[in-house]
């Protein structure tokens, strides 16, 4: 399944990816991509930058996906205690 943890953002789209660890970072993968079975076009490589079918790209940053809906329905839950005596 794919499950967008960031979004891959330019001057001009935002779009939601899955970072996948790698040798020298991090596989920047799309849904379509995943949906064809392709391999993923991006790669972030520490102290690097962005890379697209390996050559330097600039321009593009990633943000987080924010998990609002979870973080609002998720409430602590209380736990009973029990006393056996």
């Amino acid at each position: 399944m794919f499950t967008p943890t960031h979004y891959l953002v330019s001057r001009s789209r935002k779009t939601p990816v899955q970072l996948i660890p790698s040798a020298n970072g991090f596989h920047v993968l799309t849904e379509p991509e995943w949906q064809q079975g392709k391999e993923a076009a991006f790669e972030m490589r520490a102290r690097q930058g962005f890379f697209c079918q390996g050559i330097p790209v600039v321009g593009y940053h990633l943000q987080p996906i924010e998990l609002a809906a979870t973080t609002e329905t998720a409430k602590p839950t209380e736990v009973a205690e029990t006393h056996n005596g």
